[in-house]
């Protein structure tokens, strides 16, 4: 719990005063708001966020308080030695009740001192008074009736937190109709609701939402010699405790080491990408399939949403035959979904030389490949669609994919060292009579004659007859744009070659691909919604509202981005009317 000092507090809520709990000099308690305005924000922020599990257990015992004040169970004096230890007594002359003076010791001269709180209510005051919140008061004017609170009316709901693909807005209210109040009840229940919002699916960029707001933080190296400049942020889902799924946790692209980079998502990212739950306030909600929170429409098992299974296709096979080197098992086509496969190691052997590898559509291994083999968990992200990959670490290795795939990719096992036949068994889900399965068949019958790879990872076929190099154009990766953000541009190497990968000089010069650019996203620039009710129901109070630093697409950036931008006013006095 920070002090109400700090920068994040004074950004919100302005300078606050002197008399609360986490007050960097507490000068004198306010008796009857004791916590800040930020303090009661940050503890609310943290039990929304489903952190305070530990306080719903049930005592094993009750403890009974007991009814009288303090102030009549513990003297003048005892207060004095619990605030300043032993010998410590009342000063003389002090004024009853505000603050308690008690002797002590400085340089060894005897001084009064006082930690400038009040004396314990109950601390009889003289002529039948006691201490009651830092007054001498009658004692009939302490004994005040129990208030118990009760909820205020629903707020409207906010602002949708995604412009498309399934946002969430929030509405809240508030105990206060009436405040408890000398020691009466708080209320209970629901203090924010949610509902689902522009539920339209998005334009398809080939990217979750989750990826976005990884790549939101590309360049980002923590400060830590371990990352550099260029560093490329993608999600994390393997090894992520269900508790952690709606935190934004991601790896360094080509790294093992991965962070919190915001302790909660944008509201209505998918949970993971094989489920259909979404986060709304750092909690996993239970949603449908269409994204709306209160649907209980499911993915059939090809991948249909509401879909009912009648036009779904099983395709499985098995591979237990291969030479040393790369061995072709099966394509998955786009569409492929509930895919299982399982590679069990011969005779139980957690380590049998036989692992499973995947190919791209243009050839480059995204697992396993150039005989590197991963014994760890890993998630392969392939426009959007999860695989999960389990390692080699157990006597069964997997493959498992639950949403359908947007692209091919190809399935191989690599057998080396003392070549124990493996025994690969292969399942997906298909709807029937698809192109994605046409063209599979068409694949199958093609690999018929050769279903095994050589070292070099190409199709063992014959030999074709000599043909004239062809020549054509070959075009390198496009550079870092030259803006972060704004109008910029990029360039590319491309190159006219010649299918040995020599310079070649016959290509066609009004195919030459572009070899320059225009890039740059538009700036991040500050969001502001709704001010909202006067803190006050008279008198001077504040009022606030929401400020985001986002993009134009709308995707939630940290306010860091947006620090170029002047920014708008976040919290502003307001009255309602006079007391």
């Amino acid at each position: 719990m920070p002090h109400d000092n700090v920068k994040a507090c004074e950004e919100v809520f302005g300078k606050l005063k002197d008399n609360h709990m986490m007050s960097p000099t507490l000068i004198q308690i306010d008796r009857n708001s004791p916590w800040s305005v930020c303090s009661a924000a940050i503890v609310t922020d943290f039990l929304d966020s489903g952190h305070g599990d530990c306080l719903l257990d049930q005592p094993q015992k009750l403890l009974a308080l007991p009814e009288d004040p303090p102030g009549l169970t513990y003297s003048l004096g005892r207060q004095c030695e619990l605030a300043f230890g032993p010998g410590s007594k009342p000063c003389p002359y002090m004024q009853a009740c505000s603050k308690l003076w008690c002797t002590g010791q400085a340089r060894g001269q005897l001084v009064c001192q006082t930690r400038h709180f009040p004396w314990a209510d109950g601390t009889n005051c003289g002529n039948s008074k006691i201490c009651y919140r830092g007054s001498c008061t009658d004692k009939s004017n302490t004994t005040k009736a129990k208030v118990d609170g009760h909820w205020g009316k629903w707020g409207a709901y906010g602002s949708c937190s995604r412009t498309c693909g399934g946002g969430v807005q929030l509405a809240k209210r508030d105990c206060n109709n009436p405040f408890p109040e000398n020691g009466g009840k708080y209320c209970q229940g629901l203090r924010v609701k949610h509902r689902s919002c522009n539920l339209e699916p998005c334009k398809d960029s080939g990217k979750s939402f989750r990826e976005e707001q990884c790549e939101a933080f590309n360049g980002f190296s923590l400060n830590t010699n371990r990352l550099g400049s260029s560093v490329v942020w993608i999600p994390k889902y393997s090894g992520v405790s269900p508790k952690d799924r709606c935190k934004l946790i991601c790896r360094a692209n080509g790294t093992g080491y991965f962070y919190v980079l915001a302790p909660k998502v944008v509201d209505g990212t998918l949970c993971s990408p094989d489920t259909s739950a979404v986060c709304v306030q750092g909690k996993c909600i239970k949603a449908g399939c269409d994204g709306k929170l209160s649907s209980s429409l499911k993915f059939d098992k090809c991948g249909v949403c509401g879909g009912d299974n009648q036009n779904c296709k099983k395709v499985s096979g098995v591979f237990t035959k291969p030479i040393h080197g790369y061995n072709f098992v099966v394509t998955l086509p786009v569409g492929a979904s509930n895919v299982d496969i399982r590679q069990r190691g011969y005779r139980g052997l957690v380590n049998d030389d036989n692992y499973l590898a995947v190919k791209d559509i243009h050839g480059k291994y995204l697992l396993n490949g150039n005989y590197v083999v991963s014994a760890v968990e890993r998630d392969i992200i392939v426009k959007g669609s999860l695989l999960r990959y389990s390692g080699t670490s157990s006597a069964v290795e997997t493959l498992h994919l639950a949403r359908p795939l947007r692209e091919p990719l190809t399935v191989e096992v690599l057998s080396v060292g003392k070549m124990t036949p493996p025994r690969v068994r292969y399942s997906y889900y298909l709807t029937k009579d698809s192109k994605e399965e046409k063209i599979l068949k068409k694949e199958e019958r093609n690999h018929a004659q050769n279903s095994i790879l050589e070292d070099t990872n190409k199709v063992e076929l014959k030999k074709p007859a000599y043909q004239k190099p062809s020549s054509k154009w070959v075009s390198g990766d496009w550079e870092k744009c030259s803006v972060s953000c704004g109008n910029g541009f990029q360039k590319r190497l491309v190159q006219c070659l010649d299918s040995n990968g020599k310079a070649g000089t016959y290509c066609d010069s009004t195919q030459r691909p572009n070899t320059i650019r225009v890039c740059g996203d538009p700036c991040p620039m500050w969001s502001t919604g709704e001010w909202s009710t006067c803190s006050k129901s008279c008198g001077k109070g504040f009022k606030r509202r929401p400020l985001r630093c986002i993009t134009q697409s709308g995707l939630l950036l940290p306010r860091d981005h947006c620090s170029g931008k002047r920014k708008p006013q976040e919290l502003d006095f307001c009255s309602v009317q006079t007391c």
